[in-house]
């Protein structure tokens, strides 16, 4: 799966000027016939230093002090330009290539109605670059430039639609509007680039039936993809959840995987209002975010690679340590200067330009003097085809007998592809993807995208799908421009030896405290067969199969890491042994399951830095979803009397005493949540005495991280009460409840929502005094009370480490004797 290309040698081009369609199978991908690799034989001493950076990417601090938020990132023709919320009149800009390293270019608009324009979008069409921003959260203005960086001018009256408003265009050119709406997001249609008709509300967007804000819409490998934000940006609690589409941008559904991020601890919280955009590899995601600090109010900017499986979107974040910063495509080229053609093959004279790019005389062609071996994802930007000519991309280049090509025919509003093999030479042609019943316009950038996934090829124009032609027995090859009939100018062109995300497989994936995804199918080495459980796509392997993968680590230390599987077969185990750079860290039974189950590791030891780690399956077989790598903290001995407030908690809300060597949950509300420990504590007991005294409804929480309320930080506006609509927020964490109620024991599980996961009974009141212990060790939880067991449930997809603490709910309760001790 690791990204090749070989040179090849050109002479003087002679590329047919005619077009051919896709036939049958294309040969096998050499990377597919790699051997396997054991953990033991991969050379260490080979592995070359990663660049890194580290979020975030831009700060307040470093921009004069601007408040960053909602930051909106675009792609065009090869850069990237970053828009975002800051107080005062205009909107500030900046520039980059690789989405790491940003340069400030200016205030991109200063125009009136943009003071305090809030959470900006830049969209491109037809030549025009269109921003929409929100003056101070009151309603919408539309701003139209020639340029990216501006000078936006107004071109609308206030268009309402409350605030963050964002665009999303379909595959078939027909444009979205979305925009808060209180507790959701409204759904828009677009007649043209400023006029919006309501469509409907999309209730089944809301964050927990609180305040909703900061939509966006991607559509990606067949599902429509929108992240939004909850609750107030000056809470901790401020976070991103996801929704997803098969049918359309407004027919979504919801994930289990929520939120998709939150980090409520002090490395960076307050994590919100994003952007999706795609990577300068042109194969993989990145998100945009912003977060804030304890000590501050500013708004930092933040950026972490997302991947897909299936409906599955996840970060791979938050990150605040050191990540690989994301590749540039294996070729590409802005043909800014003469010395930007070298490793291309020039056929016909040409010019280039900084501002301009590359001109093609008619007839003349370039191509890249590298080929692929097999997959690629490739982009070419179309500058401006001259009055009567036709203009595109060369793609999987061999000789001038075997290539295809992509060209726009602007007269024709089409779009030709060929394919020629052997010479022979067919035909397929398309209608350009139009918006607004008019003329797509060539004097301007068009973009095309090809992605070759071994025997299908498939078209996009500016991103929108066009076509998919299967069979082709184009094997791979080069890229490049061609100009007909009359002269052409092109942009950025680049391409990258991966598709649909197989990138992934060669970058490292941060592992630390609060992060550690490791996505299965991201192997470096081999091939391997996928089956798909649970709407996800899972790698199988065999006995004596090693799975190889590239980590970095944050630090020196210990590291827990939990395997997501299922066994091939339902009634057999399987085991498999642990690897870090060739030596032996360990082995993990995998417990007969056809479905989706979790095992668990503790204390891998790793050094701070590059890393493989392997996974050999020692006997039987199984299929891996993700695996997870967070560093472990020792549990040390923590024992309570409350003899005072100061107990050491880490995190407490709603309404509290500690009187009489006893903490008291109570107030108006009656509910409320404290903890204690730290949130890399792994396997350890927690227990205490629970006394109900109004209703019974209370017990403790386990394995919990990124805890939150509704309220708003003390530190941002101290006047706001912290148990502010406690009810609503008691299960906001990530993490389980162990409670007593009336009529039983219940286990459930809280990811800023609340799931049972079982129930036993029994008879519980009030006024009794009940010893309450939980044990958790791996994937299991038993609960005992009284040291009577009447709970011992295995989570298929636990939460692995976290603090402990205690919770009621609409109970007036006393905890005493609280106690937390790790496991042997």
């Amino acid at each position: 799966m690791l990204k090749k290309w070989i040179s090849l040698a050109l002479c003087a081009i002679m590329l047919i000027p005619t077009f051919a369609s896709c036939q049958s199978d294309s040969p096998t991908d050499s990377d597919d016939t790699v051997p396997q690799t054991p953990a033991t034989d991969i050379d260490y001493s080979a592995i070359e230093e990663i660049d890194v950076y580290q979020n975030p990417v831009l700060t307040a601090a470093e921009s004069n002090g601007w408040h960053l938020g909602d930051p909106f990132v675009m792609r065009f023709n090869g850069h990237y330009y970053l828009y975002v919320t800051s107080p005062g009149k205009g909107v500030h800009c900046w520039s980059s290539d690789n989405l790491a390293s940003w340069s400030y270019v200016g205030m991109c608009t200063e125009e009136q109605t943009a003071d305090g324009a809030w959470a900006p979008e830049v969209h491109y069409y037809n030549g025009k670059f269109y921003m929409y921003a929100s003056p101070k959260g009151q309603g919408h203005y539309v701003y139209a430039s020639d340029s990216p960086t501006g000078p936006f001018k107004v071109v609308t009256d206030n268009i309402g639609m409350n605030i963050d408003g964002s665009v999303f265009i379909d595959n078939n050119g027909r444009w979205y509007f979305y925009a808060a709406g209180g507790s959701f997001i409204k759904a828009y249609t677009m007649t043209s680039p400023t006029e919006m008709i309501f469509m409907s509300d999309l209730d089944i967007t809301t964050v927990n039936g609180l305040w909703t804000e900061g939509p966006m819409v991607i559509y990606h490998d067949g599902y429509y993809y929108m992240t939004v934000t909850g609750n107030n940006y000056q809470s901790l609690a401020y976070r991103i959840n996801y929704l997803y589409s098969k049918i359309s941008p407004t027919s979504f559904k919801t994930s289990r995987n929520q939120p998709v991020l939150i980090n409520t601890s002090d490395e960076g919280h307050h994590l919100g209002h994003s952007s999706t955009v795609k990577g300068p590899d042109l194969d993989s995601y990145y998100i945009a975010y912003h977060s804030m600090k304890s000590n501050g109010y500013s708004r930092d900017v933040n950026i972490d690679r997302i991947v897909f499986n299936g409906s599955t979107m996840e970060v791979m974040g938050p990150t605040f340590d050191e990540q690989q910063v994301p590749d540039m495509p294996d070729i590409y080229s802005y043909f800014d200067s003469d010395d930007s053609l070298k490793g291309w093959t020039l056929n016909g004279s040409a010019a280039t330009d900084a501002n301009v790019g590359l001109t093609l005389s008619a007839g003349g062609s370039i191509v890249s003097d590298k080929r692929f071996l097999g997959n690629y994802t490739a982009e070419y930007n179309v500058a401006n085809i001259a009055e009567g000519g036709m203009a595109g991309a060369i793609f999987s280049y061999t000789d001038d007998a075997n290539f295809g090509s992509m060209v726009f025919d602007p007269a024709g509003q089409k779009v030709i592809i060929t394919v020629t093999v052997d010479g022979e030479a067919t035909v397929s042609e398309y209608n350009v993807i139009q918006s607004f019943k008019e003329d797509v316009r060539f004097d301007c950038i068009q973009s095309i995208q090809i992605e070759k996934n071994e025997s299908t090829y498939t078209f996009y124009m500016n991103d929108r799908e066009l076509c998919t032609i299967e069979d082709s027995v184009l094997p791979g090859g080069a890229i490049g421009y061609i100009a007909q009939n009359n002269d052409a100018s092109f942009g950025f062109i680049g391409a990258t030896g991966a598709v649909g995300g197989d990138s992934n497989a060669d970058d490292y994936k941060t592992v630390s405290e609060i992060s550690g995804l490791i996505p299965a199918t991201a192997y470096t080495t081999g091939k391997f067969p996928t089956v798909r459980k649970s709407a996800m796509n899972a790698v199988s392997a065999q006995t004596g199969n090693v799975l190889n993968y590239r980590i970095l680590a944050v630090a020196d230390g210990n590291y827990d890491l939990a395997a997501e599987y299922c066994t091939d077969d339902k009634n057999s185990s399987a085991a498999m042994e642990v690897f870090v750079d060739g030596k032996s860290a360990g082995t993990i039974d995998l417990t007969a399951s056809d479905e989706l189950a979790t095992a668990v590791i503790r204390k891998i030891p790793l050094k701070k830095g590059q890393h493989t780690i392997s996974f050999k399956i020692i006997e039987g077989s199984a299929s891996f979803v993700r695996f997870n790598m967070l560093k472990a903290q020792d549990v040390t001995m923590l024992e309570l009397g409350y003899d005072s407030d100061a107990d050491g908690n880490q995190y407490t809300d709603g309404n509290w005493t500690i009187k009489h060597s006893m903490l008291t949950i109570k107030g108006g509300s009656d509910t409320g949540k404290r903890l204690y420990g730290d949130r890399n504590w792994g396997d350890y007991t927690v227990e205490a005495d629970v006394t109900p005294q109004k209703d019974v409804n209370a017990g403790l929480i386990v394995r919990a991280t990124d805890p939150g309320s509704t309220a708003l930080s003390p530190t941002y506006s101290p006047d706001i009460a912290t148990d502010a609509d406690a009810q609503a927020s008691i299960d906001w964490l990530q993490g389980y409840y162990v409670g007593i109620v009336k009529d039983g024991v219940v286990l459930s599980k809280l990811s800023y929502s609340y799931t049972q996961l079982k129930k036993a009974s029994g008879v519980f009141r009030v006024n009794n005094t009940y010893h309450l212990k939980v044990v958790c060790e791996g994937a299991n939880i038993k609960v005992y009370v009284d040291d009577q067991l009447y709970i011992d449930y295995t989570d298929a997809n636990p939460f692995i480490q976290g603090m402990a603490g205690v919770r009621a709910y609409k109970s007036i309760t006393d905890f005493d004797s609280f106690k937390i001790t790790a496991l042997n």
